[in-house]
């Protein structure tokens, strides 16, 4: 790379980003329609993608490791999903009826995820968070939420509070000070914390991200599975598996079946349809999803929870579901994923010890992350579950990363530090990913970026 810095480099690379991005400030706040996909001085926009690449409007090539923030897990462009939406689309996308894909979708769905002895269809993994909370509050009588700090629950009100420090207050403006008061963030891998937040507070569901916050930055001890399991059955408080983007990714049957462990809920999303939009779903225990039935007038009245959603199981994401998850259900994606997520770790930990960076690279279930900085138990670490919740990952430096991986052909998350692996990439996809993540972190070194971190 020239003596140009990152920032120069990167505003001439993409020409036509850069015009697009002026047209869409115009549009929309930002320039975007994901916060995640903010990028200073402009986010890169993509034409296509096929499998494990992706191709920007410049014509540049990229290895993917955004995927879909998490929902492909088959990669872009699986045969399986264009066969069957090809085949669907000219039948129609909204026939407003019941169909019989909807039926075929939830039963593989009743099939593959331990929990769910019903299922109930949304719209994405936030409306799925969104009854879920609902159904519980209205089986239990109860108003309390407690859910893990740091952990990500889409962009409900009652799962907007407890995702950053100080853990007490909103992660955002325009939420009520009583939706603040009903949700208590506790940190994770603490049982004698839960189980004194438990016992204290009158509580509905506890809400957990079974592979850790934010898909695996902060994990779970193996040990406190049980533990959230055994408590919450003790103090009659409903455990809810956030599994949107860990269902159908960690295992065929989600976090849930690779641990043996049964929430009473499960909310799930992305992968549910190989990752076309409109991918959400309840699944749950018979008696609480009852809550939904259809009974007498009292019960129509005042007891039944209304569910509504225009788009709910349409004929387009049933067969997209059920294209996705007969291959999902086979388990061969989920190993593959999960085989070369590790290959990823391996070749980026030796890659910063090379350069004696302070850092280092871990992954669990499909998904590798990275952490500049001191750790004090990172000798002690498997480099599969993280269990430093005290961590901080830089914000700056997770953004020119991002770029600097963006100019040597590398598609991640804004973050810069997470990287979604999926069925289709390569062995050379990685080969090529790690003379990538070298040359960026060389020229992060020699223009300072990596200063205190070395």
């Amino acid at each position: 790379m020239d003596k140009r810095d990152v920032r120069q480099l990167y505003s001439e690379r993409f020409p036509k980003s850069k015009e697009l991005h002026g047209r869409a400030v115009r549009v929309f706040r930002n320039g975007i329609t994901h916060d995640a996909r903010f990028v200073e001085p402009f986010p890169i926009y993509m034409t296509h993608g096929k499998g494990s690449h992706v191709w920007d409007v410049d014509g540049h090539e990229y290895i993917d490791y955004f995927g879909g923030h998490g929902a492909l897990l088959l990669g872009h462009a699986h045969p399986s999903l264009i066969e069957a939406v090809n085949n669907q689309i000219v039948k129609g996308t909204h026939l407003a009826a019941c169909h019989e894909l909807e039926i075929e979708w939830g039963e593989l769905i009743m099939k593959l995820i331990p929990s769910a002895e019903r299922v109930e269809f949304t719209n994405s993994g936030t409306e799925a968070n969104m009854l879920a909370v609902r159904l519980a509050r209205a089986f239990t009588g109860r108003n309390k939420i407690v859910r893990f700090r740091g952990q990500m629950g889409g962009w409900y009100d009652a799962l907007k509070v407890g995702g950053s420090a100080p853990w007490n207050k909103a992660d955002t403006p325009g939420i009520l000070p009583c939706v603040v008061e009903n949700t208590i963030a506790v940190p994770v891998n603490d049982s004698r914390a839960l189980e004194e937040t438990l016992c204290d507070h009158d509580v509905a569901l506890l809400v957990c991200e079974p592979t850790g916050a934010y898909s695996g930055v902060t994990g779970i001890a193996p040990s406190f599975f049980k533990t959230m399991r055994d408590l919450t059955v003790k103090h009659q408080t409903l455990l809810l598996f956030d599994e949107v983007v860990s269902g159908f990714r960690y295992s065929p049957g989600g976090v849930q079946a690779a641990k043996g462990i049964i929430p009473d809920i499960t909310s799930l999303g992305k992968n549910i349809t190989g990752g076309l939009p409109g991918a959400g779903a309840v699944a749950g225990r018979a008696d609480i999803m009852d809550l939904l039935s259809f009974k007498d007038e009292e019960w129509n009245l005042n007891k039944r929870i209304s569910h509504q959603g225009t788009f709910n199981g349409n004929p387009l994401c049933a067969a997209a579901g059920v294209a996705a998850l007969k291959v999902l259900s086979t388990g061969e994606p989920q190993k593959k994923a999960r085989d070369i997520a590790m290959l990823l770790r391996k070749h980026m930990e030796e890659v910063i010890q090379k350069r004696n960076i302070n850092g280092c690279a871990y992954s669990d279930g499909g998904a590798t992350h990275l952490h500049f900085g001191d750790c004090e138990i990172r000798d002690k670490c498997d480099k599969i579950v993280c269990l430093n919740s005290t961590k901080v990952r830089p914000e700056l430096l997770g953004r020119v990363l991002s770029i600097t991986l963006t100019l040597n052909g590398i598609h991640t998350v804004n973050r810069g530090m997470d990287f979604f692996v999926s069925s289709t990439h390569s062995q050379n996809d990685i080969n090529v990913t790690r003379e990538s993540f070298g040359l960026s972190l060389s020229t992060m070194l020699s223009e300072g970026a990596l200063n205190g971190y070395v």
